[in-house]
């Protein structure tokens, strides 16, 4: 009999064992897919427990902006803790996935490569026109939203304008510092407010 042919996974994947909370190890070594082929990974994301530390590792060219967005999309909303390691090279929409980590570390003589969005489009010249505008305003909001303030606001412009930004592991970590300072200051500036609009309420008593 022919032997089957299994396709191999586009991840790599490991759990550390009779470890609670738990420890995910995922590993992305190559350019990201279709989105059916990441269902495990993101499913496993979504569902591990609060407590449980999830690793990313990264290798990537970056890859499908649909894909990316579901994976995204799970790290933002799972209990667990994300690192995002940066290994080798990450670039395009690997950076949308280093930078959407709870946690980042970065490895010695990595690249970190920014730049805007790459697709194509098929269909009546209507259609075309109206997919790239929405696939444009999408990719426009994503990156303010994931790359500030890695970015500053004036090199995300450029990005979306089509500008690359190429940056070694101790460029990265320096704007990683930044930005944790940044959103650190932001954090305790919000908590401050939401104490002080609580101390100004009323509570009005029964009568």
């Amino acid at each position: 009999q022919p032997q089957q042919f299994v396709e191999a996974k586009p991840f790599t994947y490991f759990e550390a064992p009779q470890i609670v909370p738990k420890i995910l190890h995922f590993y992305i070594s190559e350019g990201v897919g279709e989105p059916e082929k990441y269902v495990e990974m993101i499913h496993r994301i979504k569902t591990a427990g609060q407590g449980d530390v999830i690793y990313i590792y990264l290798n990537t060219p970056g890859g499908r902006v649909d894909t990316g967005i579901q994976l995204i999309a799970a790290m933002n909303n799972s209990p667990a803790h994300i690192v995002t390691v940066l290994e080798g090279e990450v670039c395009s929409l690997g950076t949308l996935i280093f930078l959407s980590g709870d946690e980042f570390q970065v490895h010695d003589h990595c690249m970190f490569m920014i730049h805007n969005y790459s697709s194509g489009a098929y269909g009546k010249g209507h259609e075309v026109i109206a997919q790239v505008a929405s696939l444009a305003q999408e990719f426009s909001k994503m990156a303010r939203r994931i790359y500030t303030p890695f970015l500053t606001d004036e090199e995300i412009t450029r990005v979306i304008q089509g500008e690359d930004f190429w940056m070694g592991s101790d460029e990265v970590r320096k704007r990683i510092a930044n930005m944790v300072k940044i959103l650190t200051k932001e954090f305790k500036a919000e908590q401050k407010a939401e104490k002080d609009a609580a101390k100004k309420k009323v509570t009005r008593k029964p009568a």
